[in-house]
């Protein structure tokens, strides 16, 4: 590997949320002793192409306005292409500063205040907050859990989207946080059960880059174009390069009605200015650093095999779910001898491991926790040192 994932860069007194914030978010006294494997970034370097182009841009001296220049669209085109088999003409493609601020503009321009917006729960917390604060109604579709995994309610999907109030659905795929990597019979229906019922689609598929063998990742731009062109597509190179900082996205609308729709929602709410630093670090991450999230991938792969045998040999009480796609681990806590009311401060004062609790991703996510494992394996080590000797004193 060109990579050394296994280095752990210092990221404490840098302003940065997963380090720094430990006390705030948590309730900790202190957050000197407290592992943080919670917010979904990464414990790894960025690739050194992107440092390189970066100093260039710096070095230059002057950090004006900036504005997104031609080649943003091509080169999210062609990543698209390398990378997902996907055709994604240039002219698709729109700038957001954050797949989060995407989904927002998107509920904005194809839905009025009071509509209804189907998300799939348990699923990722700010697509609770970012419907509710655009003052839409939360319509659940809840996936149905099997053994370690999870599938889609199709007849209740089928109900719900053909409520005359509900006019859109968020798609999380891969999934945050259960790890589900759709099908593309999966992906199909979902489309078809939305086209049919006139209910647009919105799909993040921030997390598209970082699947395991043997699960491949489906874009729904991959789909037929009369289904394609009913949804919204949301990527970014932030989970993949590290890049959260740059706030820098891309929304791909195949729709020319849709995208000016959108376009003109982006251009009010004044979210179509980019940093003068974010189209540098995209364009250095897509067109120079592929390597690198074949990589992340190989190493996140050996990390994931190291939990399933933790998990496995030292807490046969707790289920891991099937990991399929993120490197976010879904694991089930109800059949420990713990009140899962008690979970979220039994890891963070016992184990003192800051985990994404379970209920923040909704009801159905009460009694599990979200594990990062984007990390060097001595990290997951020492966590799983810490949860045995919570969870087991007798036997440490």
């Amino acid at each position: 590997m060109r990579t050394n994932f296994d280095h752990l860069p210092s990221r404490k007194k840098t302003n940065c949320t997963k380090w720094d914030d430990l006390q705030k978010r948590f309730g900790c006294l202190s957050d000197a002793d407290v592992l943080p494997m919670w917010v979904a970034d990464m414990d790894f370097p960025t690739p050194p192409e992107i440092v390189e182009e970066l100093t260039k841009r710096i070095s230059q001296g002057v950090y004006g306005y900036t504005m997104v220049s031609d080649s943003f669209s091509t080169t999210v085109s062609n990543w698209m292409k390398t990378r997902h088999s996907a055709f994604v003409d240039p002219s698709w493609v729109k700038f957001s500063p954050g797949v989060v601020p995407g989904i927002a503009n998107a509920i904005q321009a194809f839905s009025n205040e009071g509509d209804g917006v189907i998300i799939q729960p348990p699923v990722y917390y700010p697509f609770f907050s970012v419907v509710e604060d655009n003052k839409r109604k939360l319509v659940f579709n809840p996936l149905i859990e099997t053994d370690r995994s999870y599938r889609i309610d199709f007849d209740d999907l089928r109900i719900k989207a053909s409520r005359p109030d509900v006019k859109l659905m968020i798609l999380c795929n891969p999934h945050n946080p259960v790890g589900r990597v759709f099908s593309r019979e999966e992906l199909l229906k979902i489309g078809e059960i939305c086209l049919k019922n006139d209910v647009k689609l919105i799909v993040d598929e921030i997390h598209a880059d970082i699947v395991f063998t043997p699960h491949v990742h489906v874009s729904f731009l991959t789909m037929p174009d009369e289904i394609r062109s009913n949804s919204i597509v949301l990527i970014s190179p932030s989970k993949t390069f590290n890049l959260a900082g740059f706030q820098t996205s891309a929304v791909m609308i195949p729709d020319v009605d849709l995208r000016a729709k959108y376009q003109r929602r982006s251009e009010i709410t004044r979210t179509t200015s980019i940093g003068c630093c974010g189209e540098t670090a995209l364009e250095a991450a897509y067109n120079r650093c592929a390597y690198y999230a074949d990589e992340l991938v190989e190493y996140l792969s050996g990390n994931k095999q190291y939990c399933e045998e933790q998990i496995k040999t030292r807490f046969p009480e707790l289920t891991l779910f099937e990991l399929e796609g993120t490197y976010l681990l879904w694991i089930d806590f109800r059949k420990a001898k713990i009140d899962v009311n008690d979970l979220d401060r039994f890891m963070i004062e016992d184990v003192k491991v800051a985990v994404d609790y379970g209920h923040w991703f909704g009801e159905e996510g009460r009694g599990f926790i979200r594990l990062n494992i984007a990390c060097p394996k001595t990290l997951l080590e020492e966590a799983f040192d810490r949860l045995e000797h919570a969870l087991h004193p007798m036997s440490t």
